[in-house]
């Protein structure tokens, strides 16, 4: 899956230990000039929100009951500033809700292509 497939959940993960659980969106299109991309990785995000707010993700994993949940953006292509700035806004409008967003992997060393 990917982030192309607005309608679904990439991947779960479940850190017991820490008591997280992680919604991974995988992410390996190319950032465009038109925000394709963007409007797509927004329709996603909240395809990913319902999934929570409705309880399906308790459905789907019911040991993540009483977790913290953090949606995980894993990116092969470095973010446009534009991309960063929807990013620092989608985390704020997250963490109101009590959700953590991460993106990655580091800016400075991980992605396969640096946009210029």
């Amino acid at each position: 899956m990917s982030v192309i497939d607005t309608d679904s959940i990439d991947a779960i993960g479940l850190e017991k230990e820490a008591r997280r659980v992680f919604l991974s969106i995988i992410d390996a299109l190319a950032w465009d000039e038109q925000n394709v991309h963007l409007y797509t990785l927004q329709e996603k995000i909240n395809t990913y929100l319902f999934f929570i707010e409705s309880g399906e993700l308790i459905k789907a994993l019911p040991d993540a009951e009483g977790f913290d949940i953090a949606i995980e953006l894993i990116l092969k292509h470095m973010p446009s500033d534009q991309a960063v700035s929807f990013f620092d806004k989608t985390s704020q409008i997250l963490l109101d809700k009590g959700i953590v967003f991460v993106f990655g992997p580091n800016k400075d060393t991980g992605y396969a292509e640096q946009q210029s």
